[in-house]
C-alpha cells in the first residue's frame, strides 16, 4: 500500500512528534518523578509477555508474507528473525524475578534483534541467511536454550543492577541494541522517502520507539515512571504495526483466493474447450475415414464393369461416357485391371489363312 506525495509532510510531522516527544516525555519523567516507583511485578509481567507474544507473532506474519512471491522482501524475513529472538528472550523475561538474570534477558533481547534489524543495510548477508532454510528453526532453538539457561541458571550470570543503577555493562548493551535497532529505522525511512510504501513508514516508527527505548536506558531507573513508559511504548508500537501487518496479511490472503479462483475457472474453461475440440478433431477424423472408405470403394466400383455397355454389333467397338467409340480392349483396360494379350483361334487361322492353316496342321497331324 502507497501513501500519496500530499500526505508525505504530514506523516514526517507525525515521525518528529512520535520522536521527540517520546524523548521528551521520557525526559521529564525523568526529572520531575525520578524517585517515585512503582513496583508492580504481575504488571511488569503481563507488558513483557504480551511484548513477547506481539513480537513472535509479528516474526510469523512476516515469514507468511515473506513466502509471498508478489511480496518477498529480505527485510521481511530479517525483520522476522530479530522479532523471534525478541519475543522469545522477552517472554522469558517476563517470566523471571527481579535479580540475577532479570535485565539480562530484556538487554539480550534488544541486542540479539538489533543485530538481525541492522543487517538490512548488508544484502549479501540476507542472501547467505535465507539460503539456509534450517535458519528460523535454529534461531528459535538458540533464543529458548539461551532464555532456559539464563531462567535455570540465573545466579551465575551478572546481576547488572546494584543499588538501583545499571551497572556499565548493562547501560553499555542496551546502548549499542538502541544504535542498531536506529540504524534499521533509518534504512526504513530512507526506503519511505524513496517508495513511499505505508508499511516502511509504519517500520520506522515502530523502529524508532525500539531504539529510544534503548537508547534512554542509561537515564532509567528500574520501576521508575519513565522505566514504566518505555515498557507501554514499545507495547504499543507492537500493537499498531501487528494490526496493520494483519490487516495486510488478509487482504493479500483474500488476494490469493480470488486469484486461486480465478485460475481455476480459467483451467476449468480452457479444459472444457480442449475437450470439446478433441472431440471436434475426433469426429473430422471419423469422418474423414469415413469419405476415404467411400472413395476406396467408389475407386474399386469404377474399374468393375457393370450394368449394359453400348457396343457395335458389327466392329464390337464400344461407346464410352464421352460418346467415343473405342476398341473394346481399349475400354475394358481403362475400366478393369484385365490386360489383353493377342492370338488367333484355330477357327479365324483357317479362315483368314487357309493355306498356312492346313499346312502347319497336316504337319503337326503327321
Amino acid at each position: 500500500m502507497f501513501i500519496t506525495k500530499n500526505r508525505r509532510p504530514f506523516l514526517l510531522f507525525v515521525l518528529l512528534v512520535i520522536s521527540l516527544g517520546s524523548f521528551l516525555i521520557s525526559i521529564t519523567l525523568n526529572i520531575l518523578r525520578h524517585d517515585l516507583l512503582q513496583v508492580n511485578e504481575p504488571l511488569h509481567s503481563s507488558l513483557e509477555a504480551f511484548g513477547g507474544m506481539a513480537a513472535v507473532s509479528m516474526a510469523l506474519l512476516l515469514l507468511q508474507l515473506h513466502k509471498d512471491a508478489h511480496r518477498k522482501k529480505r527485510e521481511y524475513y530479517l525483520l522476522a528473525m530479530g522479532f523471534f529472538m525478541m519475543g522469545i528472550l522477552d517472554t522469558c523475561h517476563a517470566v523471571s524475578t527481579f535479580g540475577y538474570g532479570f535485565i539480562l534477558l530484556r538487554s539480550l533481547a534488544g541486542f540479539f534483534s538489533g543485530c538481525w534489524f541492522a543487517m538490512v543495510w548488508l544484502p549479501g548477508m540476507y542472501s547467505y541467511i535465507e539460503s539456509k532454510k534450517s535458519m528460523p528453526w535454529l534461531t528459535v532453538c538458540i533464543s529458548l536454550v539461551t532464555g532456559v539457561l539464563i531462567l535455570k541458571y540465573r545466579e551465575y550470570f551478572p546481576l547488572m543492577i546494584q543499588d538501583g543503577n545499571f551497572t556499565p555493562f548493562a547501560i553499555i548493551i542496551n546502548l549499542v541494541s538502541g544504535v542498531l535497532t536506529f540504524s534499521a529505522a533509518v534504512y526504513f525511512f530512507r526506503e519511505f522517502l524513496r517508495t513511499s510504501e505505508t508499511e516502511s513508514f509504519l517500520f520506522t516508527c515502530m523502529l524508532l520507539l525500539l531504539s529510544l527505548s534503548g537508547l534512554e536506558f542509561p537515564v532509567s531507573v528500574a520501576w521508575s515512571e519513565d522505566w514504566w513508559f518505555w515498557h507501554v511504548q514499545r507495547c504499543l508500537a507492537y500493537t499498531v504495526v501487528f494490526y496493520y501487518m494483519f490487516k495486510t496479511y488478509l487482504r493479500v490472503s483474500e488476494e490469493l483466493k480470488k486469484s486461486n479462483e480465478m485460475l481455476e475457472k480459467r483451467i476449468a474453461d480452457r479444459t472444457a474447450e480442449l475437450t470439446d475440440e478433441v472431440a471436434e478433431r475426433k469426429r473430422y477424423g471419423k469422418e474423414r475415414d469415413e469419405v476415404i472408405l467411400e472413395l476406396k470403394d467408389a475407386l474399386g466400383q469404377i474399374k468393375v464393369l457393370t450394368g449394359l455397355l453400348p457396343t457395335c454389333a458389327a466392329c464390337k467397338k464400344i461407346r464410352d461416357t464421352e460418346g467415343q467409340w473405342v476398341q473394346m480392349e481399349t475400354y475394358i483396360q481403362a475400366h478393369s485391371d484385365a490386360r489383353f494379350t493377342h492370338g488367333i483361334c484355330p477357327g479365324c487361322a483357317k479362315e483368314l489363312y487357309p493355306d498356312i492353316y492346313d499346312k502347319l496342321f497336316q504337319s503337326k497331324g503327321a
